[in-house]
């Protein structure tokens, strides 16, 4: 795990979840802000996976267990994904509030994997 990356990625889920949240609040949908937040998201998490692949590669072992891992692995790539395009297919004021949940299960997976990954 790149520890700076998995910062980032936490902090920039929980800002923009609370961006989400906003939006959420000012009763608009889920727009080209908040899409392109979400394949920012992506792509970081993207690099997160294949720095951690990498490593893995390499002989490295998660502390905590290699199956978890590799689910929370696969799963951080997952979430936005399915979360935005919900929130785009969902045409009321909540469409914004699913993506910001999805943000809010990365910063979670993130941790977590951080915490399997030293152990």
């Amino acid at each position: 795990m790149v520890d700076a990356l998995a910062v980032s990625l936490i902090a920039g889920a929980l800002a923009l979840a609370g961006l989400g949240l906003v939006i959420t609040a000012l009763n608009r949908r889920v727009g080209v802000v908040l899409l392109a937040a979400a394949a920012v998201g992506e792509a970081g998490l993207l690099a997160q996976v294949v720095w951690a692949v990498v490593k893995l590669a390499g002989g490295q072992r998660p502390a905590g267990g290699l199956p978890v891992f590799i689910g929370y692995l696969a799963g951080s790539l997952v979430i936005l994904p399915v979360a935005a395009a919900w929130g785009l297919g969902e045409r009321s004021r909540w469409g914004p509030a699913v993506v910001a949940a999805g943000f809010l299960v990365i910063a979670v997976l993130m941790v977590r994997m951080q915490q399997v990954w030293h152990g």
